[in-house]
């Protein structure tokens, strides 16, 4: 049976307050023992994620945002993120053509690119005047790992 450890936060949505919400996060990992590696990727996706409410949804100027991170046993970690913004589905995205020289591409798309290549799951809803995005990875055993390496060579 795997077990399940929740932290939950509110955010002013504001970049500036990211890096205390991430150490938040890093500690409450080492009191649970979330793999690090796990801790680390995961933020990214979070940090894209939720950089992106408050640029772009509160356009700099802040306003709520929930966070609730859940870590299940043994590997996977599980975000839900509510804000008020205006509605958008980073899911629905257009993936930007990476083969395009960078000075020809359309600006934006990579970090929610980013989300989607690391995500084991990637959902949005709007529930009346509430973006939710849901977003999840597993830390890849190392029988998977070692069947990606030798998928390599």
């Amino acid at each position: 049976m795997n077990s399940s450890v929740k932290l939950s936060c509110s955010l002013l949505g504001t970049v500036q307050e990211l890096p205390p919400f991430f150490e938040r996060v890093e500690t409450w990992a080492e009191e649970h023992d979330v793999p690090m590696a796990l801790v680390s990727s995961f933020g990214l996706m979070l940090d894209e994620l939720l950089t992106n409410v408050a640029m772009h949804a509160y356009q700099g100027q802040g306003g709520p945002i929930d966070v609730e991170v859940e870590f299940i046993a043994p590997a996977r970690l599980r975000a839900v993120m509510r804000d008020h913004g205006p509605a958008y589905d980073p899911t629905a995205h257009k993936t930007p053509d990476t083969e395009v020289p960078m000075e020809e591409r359309e600006f934006g798309g990579l970090g929610v690119h980013f989300v989607k290549q690391l995500a084991d799951q990637f959902v949005y809803r709007r529930d009346g005047d509430v973006n939710e995005v849901i977003v999840s990875r597993v830390l890849p055993t190392d029988d998977k790992l070692a069947r990606n390496a030798s998928e390599d060579d």
